[in-house]
């Protein structure tokens, strides 16, 4: 299942993305969510993101 959010960026990071989307010959919505996905798994592995119950699954399937 996904989830929707929206988020606000400034116009220049927008730019930017978009740039770099059209470079990768994705679309600006897949590039963000992947760059999300990334950075979360980073945060687990440096052990940033603290989970409440142990058998949370810490690397769902995206």
């Amino acid at each position: 299942m996904t989830k929707r959010v929206s988020v606000s960026i400034p116009d220049l990071t927008h730019e930017k993305l978009q740039r770099w989307a059209d470079i990768e010959g994705t679309n600006l919505a897949d590039l963000a969510a992947y760059l999300l996905r990334r950075e979360v798994e980073i945060a687990e592995k440096e052990g940033k993101l603290k989970y409440p119950d142990e058998n949370v699954n810490k690397n769902p399937q995206s």
